[in-house]
């Protein structure tokens, strides 16, 4: 129990200093401090980004809009097959529909059900998708081959099981891991 909240903790600051690292990529890009595109120094409207603009816990991958899963069970009650695309920053949903774009989505499972569970690589960085317990450990032998190639897949066919508690890269433990949660069929 103690190392999930140390997991917890570490993925709020990586997400913390990821965000931070985007926004000062970003002041470049986007004009601020300067004279282009509407007035970027103009110093009535520099630093006038929303709340959401600013909020460290969005999502770090590029490819993701979203941290906010939606963990309706009565929403995922007809889903067998989910599909991940893997980046070094964080996994980022793509199916079913209401995970598309959001990063690390908690996927909810129904105890019983069988599941699909696919992953593409994005980036040419090594991933696995891999299934854990509480403890940190593999379930049964949920960890698929390492896809290294951008375009590759692997798949995790399995039963859902109330031990399941964590999807997870193992080559990026830290920052590419989302929570499942495992509901009564």
């Amino acid at each position: 129990m103690g190392t999930d909240r140390w997991r917890v903790n570490r993925r709020r600051v990586l997400a913390g200093l990821g965000g931070a690292a985007a926004i000062t990529t970003s002041a470049g890009c986007l004009g601020l401090g300067t004279e282009s595109e509407g007035g970027g120094n103009d110093p009535e409207t520099a630093g006038n980004e929303t709340e959401s603009d600013s909020d460290d816990s969005g999502p770090v991958t590029d490819a993701a809009e979203t941290t906010v899963t939606d963990t309706d069970p009565d929403t995922w009650a007809d889903v067998s097959t989910i599909r991940l695309d893997a980046y070094v920053g964080g996994w980022v949903g793509v199916e079913p529909d209401h995970i598309d774009r959001v990063e690390n989505p908690t996927l909810v499972l129904v105890e019983g059900q069988e599941y699909e569970l696919t992953c593409e690589n994005q980036d040419n960085v090594k991933h696995n998708l891999a299934i854990h317990d509480e403890s940190g450990a593999v379930v049964g032998e949920l960890s698929s081959p390492i896809v290294a190639t951008p375009g590759e897949t692997a798949t995790l066919r399995f039963e859902a099981r109330p031990e399941m508690v964590t999807y997870i890269c193992e080559h990026q433990p830290v920052i590419q891991l989302g929570d499942i949660q495992v509901v009564d069929g």
